[in-house]
């Protein structure tokens, strides 16, 4: 395919954000500069739920349409939802997702100018497909996105976001503290166990073995925060901490969830996709990696708001296929995983809140 010039004239914008809430997160600072490169356009994104609730305020996004899972509607059922998006006459989508089916569904928008990776065999259905990032797994997500827009002549993306918690959405978290009996003048600390996979989770027995820890040393509060799924996974870690000091938060609002994060002291959590959904709105982070690592998922947050507690395995971040590449522990747990101990988590938070409270 011969390549074309970047286009001069933009008016309709789609933005096609990625799958995962972390990699959407990574993906905003792009569509901040394409806002820049584009300030008279009119952006629409298009995310899945729960991502498309990340982005109802943000300013540079004019609106957001949440895409329809395949699981329930069926594959016929999104080809009439990408159809149906001809409506809006896009004049270019940028496809931050790699795979054949988002190429396949942009055509089908009419969108006239499709940007995105070659991956996944797709460069037939893109009108500017760019070479594959090599070296992706040694990059910042954040830059990798980024890459995509290069084309359009944009060369510098800042890995900053605007205020993203209205007003109204921090006075229902307020009241919803207030029901649930939580003080804002306590230590308050959110823990989220939860991964995209079992081998990135850290164990379950010594999440509980530290919030424990916490309640009875830094007389905390400690609540438990996960989609309605991770519920019974709370619940495990709920039951090493005492009942009035231990609160379960599942399947909330995004927006909620921001409000409620912007007033902990700090969170908890694996490398994960709410690890980076707080930093996003400046909540500090202690984050535990082991698949994976900070040099491709480093909370997008000033270095004085978190700690990360990684091994540095050589082979980190890896290629997820477990265990194929590497062995796992008794606990059928990556090694760079098993072996983070409690008390090295302990004095991420330790450390942590000496610098921030």
């Amino acid at each position: 395919m011969e390549e074309q010039a970047p286009p001069k004239k933009v008016q309709h914008l789609l933005v096609w954000m990625p799958n995962w809430i972390g990699d959407v997160v990574f993906s905003l600072p792009t569509v901040q500069a394409l806002r820049k490169k584009y300030p008279n356009a009119r952006i629409t994104a298009l995310a899945r739920p729960p991502s498309n609730e990340i982005l109802v305020n943000h300013p540079d996004i004019d609106c957001v349409i949440p895409f329809p899972i395949e699981k329930d509607m069926g594959t016929l059922g999104q080809i009439r939802f990408a159809f149906g998006l001809r409506k809006y006459h896009f004049d270019l989508a940028v496809l931050f997702p790699n795979s054949i089916r988002s190429a396949w569904l942009a055509l089908f928008s009419g969108a006239t100018r499709r940007l995105g990776y070659e991956t996944d065999g797709r460069n037939f259905l893109l009108t500017d497909p760019l070479p594959v990032v090599k070296e992706s797994r040694s990059i910042h997500g954040t830059d990798y996105y980024a890459g995509i827009v290069k084309f359009l002549g944009i060369d510098e993306v800042d890995k900053t976001f605007p205020r993203l918690i209205s007003k109204e959405d921090a006075e229902r978290n307020l009241e919803l503290m207030q029901r649930l009996g939580m003080k804002q003048d306590k230590l308050l600390i959110a823990v989220s166990p939860g991964a995209s996979k079992p081998e990135k989770r850290w164990h379950t027995e010594r999440f509980g073995i530290l919030c424990q820890k916490l309640i009875k040393e830094k007389k905390a509060t400690i609540v438990l925060m996960g989609s309605r799924k991770e519920r019974p996974l709370l619940e495990q870690v709920g039951r090493f901490c005492r009942k009035d000091k231990v609160f379960i938060m599942t399947g909330l609002n995004l927006q909620v969830v921001a409000g409620f994060l912007k007033n902990c002291h700090l969170l908890i959590a694996n490398d994960s996709g709410l690890m980076n959904f707080a930093a996003m709105i400046d909540t500090p982070v202690v984050g535990i990696f082991g698949p994976g690592h900070p040099k491709t998922t480093d909370p997008l947050i000033v270095p004085e708001r978190k700690e990360l507690v990684t091994l540095n395995f050589e082979c980190s971040p890896c290629r997820h296929k477990f265990f194929k590449d590497c062995e796992p522990s008794p606990h059928k747990k990556p090694f760079c995983l098993e072996d983070i101990t409690v008390t090295q988590v302990a004095d991420a938070v330790e450390s942590l809140l000496n610098r921030t409270n």
